[in-house]
């Protein structure tokens, strides 16, 4: 008996997909830091430039595709001291459609210090704000409507310095109309604890937006892991843990410290003080 065998052939049409690059950066130095932030406001949307950061200076490239510098601004000594902490407001607060910055500065030592903060305009890098007086340290700013008349507040926590564990909120008007808050969706943010420095004990908290595996860990300033406050699957919302100072066999001594965030890969980090 003849065996017949019957091949049938499938035809795939595969359709490439239309990659094409349109942009290769020069090289940039390992030390810098870079990335792409929102920067102008163009009608409802937020027109991306890439950032470059090094030891020196923070500037704002000419477009999203160019490392050309636009607008720069360089760091005093005492925000080279608190570790170039200058962050970007993602709000409009001079009219100009322009995102406007803060920076960190600590006037003493990086063990003994007071800090300042100043919100600056980085296309003329006139001081929209500075809170630096000799007897206080300033908190981060926080942009939010606490009132509901649709306007933004700009609020800080003052430290009496030298420190005696006392604080109080200082709160001033923006003009700024609320909904030009933050646009950019980063999926989860973390705060500065609260109080900071802290003597016993400070709050930590944390949004996320959607639930997931969060850790939530300790170091100290050589990079060495104390304890892990948090590692667990955790909801979407608001999230606080209070950390009274406890390691795993210990309790810390006064001096700085750092908390990270992780979740879905990505990672926050901020800096924090115990004084005893």
């Amino acid at each position: 008996m003849r065996k017949i065998i019957f091949y049938i052939l499938f035809t795939f049409t595969i359709t490439e997909a239309q990659w094409q690059n349109i942009w290769t950066s020069p090289n940039i130095p390992g030390s810098a830091s870079t990335g792409y932030l929102s920067f102008q406001k163009i009608g409802n949307n937020w027109d991306k430039r890439i950032y470059y950061l090094d030891s020196i200076k923070f500037y704002i490239s000419s477009s999203s595709t160019n490392l050309n510098p636009q607008y720069t601004y360089f760091f005093t000594p005492e925000e080279k001291l608190a570790g170039y902490q200058l962050y970007s407001l993602q709000t409009d607060l001079t009219g100009d459609g322009i995102t406007e910055f803060y920076v960190i500065g600590y006037v003493g030592t990086s063990t003994d210090y007071r800090q300042y903060v100043k919100i600056f305009n980085i296309v003329n890098n006139s001081i929209v704000f500075q809170g630096n007086q000799n007897n206080y340290s300033y908190s981060y700013p926080t942009l939010m409507d606490i009132n509901s008349d649709g306007l933004l507040e700009c609020i800080f926590t003052k430290w009496n310095y030298p420190y005696n564990n006392t604080y109080f909120y200082e709160i001033y008007t923006t003009g700024v109309t609320s909904t030009e808050g933050n646009n950019e969706n980063i999926g989860f943010n973390l705060n500065q604890n609260f109080p900071n420095p802290f003597n016993s004990e400070t709050n930590i908290s944390f949004t996320i937006e959607k639930a997931g595996h969060v850790r939530l860990k300790i170091y100290n300033v050589n990079g060495e892991e104390l304890t892990t406050l948090i590692d667990n699957y955790l909801p979407s919302g608001n999230h606080t843990i209070k950390w009274n100072g406890s390691t795993k066999d210990k309790f810390i001594t006064s001096g700085v410290y750092f908390y990270e965030l992780s979740i879905d890969g990505k990672n926050s980090v901020k800096k924090m003080i115990q004084l005893k």
